[in-house]
């Protein structure tokens, strides 16, 4: 049975309103909800108030919703049900309780540091069920501020993320260099950042992966130039950028992880400048944290 002490809320009004039309009389919704008959009535009329019309007409049998009455019952069931909905997946979240898992990801780094900690999870949660999303780093920081995801897997944005999330870090890792499939460097074993001081360095805008600019003029700090950028129209993924970047003689610099992606007419070689790294972290929500993801991250740190 649900009492109701003194409604002000308009989610509390609408709840009331659709009580009185399911008992089709104030008296009946008042006994029900174990209030005076009189604030329902005081209620009802903030209610038509804050709509600037009538929604209920008596009738010597009771009450009956009025044309705005019936529209404004249709609302409001839909309304209240998705407040309802939304509430208690934040109320299990608050209280670290859940039974699925929201994942974003930079595909390039999931086979090496998500598979193997998801098929644990998988085995300690067999019930659990998992949402993977394919992001950029930038997608990746939008996606958790707007709560749409759990947890991230990212090597962009760090910084940024710290301060409003929970962030671990996995690994630094070391730079690859993409060069167009006839550029000369593209013979060697490796490639040093001195060599790249007179190319021009494919502009990866912060709406992709935050703080990618700033990381490239850092890396090239160590041979002594400033680089020269170029933007290219915005990829779907990375492998579409790094493609598109060759095609127009452009050089490019990512974390190791990259070289299992397939770009065509690029060769990649690894940097010899090892302190030119990348950071990967994993980042979740603030707040109690709910036994799967708990689980997972204590995989993934393993």
């Amino acid at each position: 049975m649900r009492i109701l002490h003194h409604p002000s809320s308009v989610i509390e009004k609408l709840r009331l309103f659709l009580t009185v039309l399911e008992e089709g009389s104030l008296r009946r919704a008042a006994d029900r909800l174990h209030i005076s008959q009189s604030a329902i009535t005081r209620q009802i009329q903030l209610l038509e108030h804050d709509l600037g019309g009538r929604v209920l007409e008596r009738t010597s049998a009771g009450v009956r919703p009025t044309s705005g009455g019936h529209a404004l019952a249709e609302k409001a069931r839909t309304l209240l049900a998705d407040y309802d909905s939304a509430m208690g997946a934040v109320r299990r979240l608050v209280r670290g309780e859940s039974d699925r898992l929201r994942i974003g990801y930079v595909a390039s780094a999931v086979q090496e540091y998500l598979t193997p900690a998801l098929a644990i999870l998988r085995r300690k949660h067999p019930k659990v069920k998992i949402k993977m999303l394919d992001q950029t780093p930038a997608e990746i920081v939008a996606a958790l501020r707007r709560g749409e995801i759990d947890l991230a897997l990212s090597f962009g944005g760090a910084e940024v993320l710290s301060r409003d999330f929970y962030t671990h870090k996995l690994a630094s890792v070391p730079s690859l260099v993409v060069l167009p499939f006839d550029h000369p460097l593209a013979s060697q074993k490796q490639a040093s950042i001195s060599q790249l001081k007179n190319e021009s360095f494919v502009e990866a805008r912060g709406s992709i992966i935050p703080g990618y600019h700033q990381r490239i003029i850092q890396f090239c700090r160590l041979g002594k130039f400033r680089p020269r950028f170029i933007t290219i129209e915005q990829p779907s993924n990375m492998a579409e950028g790094l493609a598109t970047a060759a095609n127009e003689g452009l050089v490019a610099l990512g974390p190791s992880f990259i070289s299992h992606l397939v770009v065509p007419n690029a060769v990649i070689i690894p940097l010899a400048e090892k302190e030119a790294s990348w950071d990967i972290f994993v980042a979740w929500q603030r707040g109690k944290t709910a036994g799967p993801l708990r689980a997972l991250l204590d995989a993934i740190s393993a």
